[in-house]
């Protein structure tokens, strides 16, 4: 039997699984940086806190635990 990588534990996950798992860990926190950015880019414009989808105000509650909410939670999906 032929492995992904050289240094296949029999008793683990290939290096190859483990990269994959890192690197999906990996791009989770970027998006989420991403999504925080963002949320800091609409506050300093005064765009922040307004529902993308309704145009209704976020509720305060929502944005302190959810910072880069875009909706409402009537409008969440």
């Amino acid at each position: 039997m032929q492995h992904d990588d050289d240094e296949h534990d029999p008793d683990g996950v290939s290096l190859s699984s483990e990269w994959s798992r890192l690197e999906g860990l990996r791009q989770t926190r970027l998006d989420a940086l991403t999504a925080i950015d963002e949320a800091a880019a609409r506050i300093a414009s005064g765009e922040g806190g307004i529902c993308s989808v309704c145009g209704r105000p976020i509720a305060p509650e929502r944005l302190e635990a959810r910072p880069q909410a875009t909706t409402c939670i009537d409008c969440a999906p």
